[in-house]
């Protein structure tokens, strides 16, 4: 938001008190949040290091001293004090300069602004009441303050739903995770593979989403959470591998700080899936997951779950032995993510899995890592909502129990999986956008037969709501 800064828009109210002692209340409260360097948020101080910005902070700090009267300055201080992470910093800046400007709709915006990304929606939202009551606001800026009460009309609310709808077309280069070479080794002798067993290009058309349900019980720190997500693909020329999948959880979220243990939630969810291919039933799992989110800092989040299901294959057309696959299933994920900026995040991921088929040559652990960075950025095109570009390298080393007879009787499976992704989305507004990826999978293997990489770009409209 923008607003005139000429200190003839003020409407400026004679002081109930001298300069002197308002100074000294400055002095005592700004003065403070300076010196400790509070962080309420995440920095947003974009090209400028938090040193400059803080520098700049203090030689603001002296000004106000001077003169405590001079709103243009306060304003100054308290945009760097936002960002820096220090809200409670500005905040208190502008509340003291309502002593010299009492409902001036400026201020009364900056603070609804400011209380809403610390929480205090309901602070908020007297702010924005008080500003669009005063009138002459530009109608950009009346329409944000709306979509802020909107949003604070929907966070107040005992029962939130949300979901998401991805719809769009993928190439891949290797749709079947074939093979390059015709010529394989089994057993120490080499065959030919058909046409439709090694590598091959193919297009996709897809749909993806997801609905999810949250509701705050009477009883504290208690919640209720469910959801909803699929996926379905059909393809060009190969389908065999028309696919859809379905998945669904629900179960309570408990916020843990009733126990004192602040900034942390946890939650346990019963899970079931099911996947159909060429349209028989391939697979369907039940299972219980429990994760554990920690606020550990305004820019580090702590996460860890663990997750066990039952998975049932069966047969279908083309997969005639698949149903060997049943069995129990059971996955570990730690996360740590760190926002560098408001707008720059990292994120690495260390992830366990281990699956006890029916088979031991099927039966595998595996044991890999993933690392991420998202980077929200103005629109290159037009005023719209920021884009956003993301970025995921992972990796995974996976061996099976014992060796598949018929490949290679002697030795077990050993697979080495890497994968690069790169994802752009493009707002069209706040709610539809469009999503561009491009990855790459690689994986080596001691079967030849297993050996194979990938390249897929895709491009489709996602919507959320």
């Amino acid at each position: 938001m923008t607003f005139p800064k000429s200190r003839e828009t003020f409407s400026l109210a004679a002081p109930h008190f001298s300069l002197a002692l308002a100074a000294v209340c400055l002095a005592l409260s700004v003065g403070g949040a300076l010196a400790q360097q509070s962080q309420n948020v995440a920095p947003r101080t974009g090209s400028a290091s938090i040193n400059e910005v803080e520098a700049k902070r203090k030689a603001l700090f002296g000004r106000m001293m001077a003169a405590p009267d001079d709103l243009d300055t306060a304003f100054e201080y308290a945009a760097l004090s936002s960002e820096a992470g220090d809200l409670e910093g500005a905040i208190s800046t502008l509340e003291r300069m309502l002593i010299y400007a009492p409902g001036l709709p400026r201020l009364q915006l900056e603070l609804g602004v400011l209380y809403y990304r610390l929480g205090a929606y309901e602070t908020a939202r007297q702010y924005f009441d008080g500003a669009k009551s005063a009138g002459d606001m530009p109608p950009e800026v009346s329409v944000k303050v709306d979509q802020y009460l909107s949003a604070i009309d929907q966070r107040g609310a005992p029962s939130q739903f949300s979901g998401m709808i991805r719809t769009g077309i993928r190439y891949q280069s290797n749709a079947n995770a074939g093979p390059g070479n015709s010529t394989v080794t089994l057993n120490g002798l080499s065959y030919t593979l058909d046409g439709l067993s090694v590598a091959g290009e193919d297009f996709n058309g897809f749909v993806n989403g997801g609905l999810r349900y949250r509701h705050d019980t009477d009883i504290q720190g208690l919640s209720l959470e469910a959801g909803l997500s699929g996926y379905a693909a059909g393809y060009r020329d190969r389908n065999t591998l028309n696919t859809a999948a379905l998945e669904a959880y629900a179960g309570p979220v408990f916020d843990l700080g009733r126990f004192g243990l602040d900034d942390r939630t946890l939650s346990v969810l019963l899970t079931t899936s099911g996947v159909l291919i060429e349209g028989d039933r391939y697979m369907a799992s039940a299972g219980v997951s429990t994760t554990i989110d920690w606020q550990v800092t305004p820019v580090d989040t702590l996460s860890g779950s663990l997750q066990y299901r039952y998975e049932d294959f069966s047969n279908t057309k083309s997969r005639r032995t698949a149903n060997l696959q049943s069995g129990h299933r059971f996955d570990g994920q730690f996360s740590w993510s760190h926002n560098l900026t408001q707008d720059l995040s990292l994120t690495g991921r260390i992830l366990a899995t281990r699956r006890d088929a029916e088979v031991g040559y099927l039966s595998s652990s595996e044991l890999g890592g993933a690392i991420s960075g998202t980077y929200r950025y103005a629109a290159l095109i037009g005023e719209g909502p920021a884009w956003i570009t993301g970025v995921e390298a992972a990796v995974a080393g996976r061996g099976y129990d014992d060796p598949d007879s018929m490949i290679n009787s002697a030795e077990r499976q050993r697979d080495t999986d890497f994968s690069l992704n790169l994802r752009q989305i493009v707002p069209f507004s706040e709610r539809v956008a469009l999503v561009a990826e491009a990855g790459y999978r690689k994986v080596w293997s001691n079967y030849d037969i297993k050996s194979f990489d990938n390249i897929s770009l895709s491009i489709g409209i996602q919507s959320a709501f």
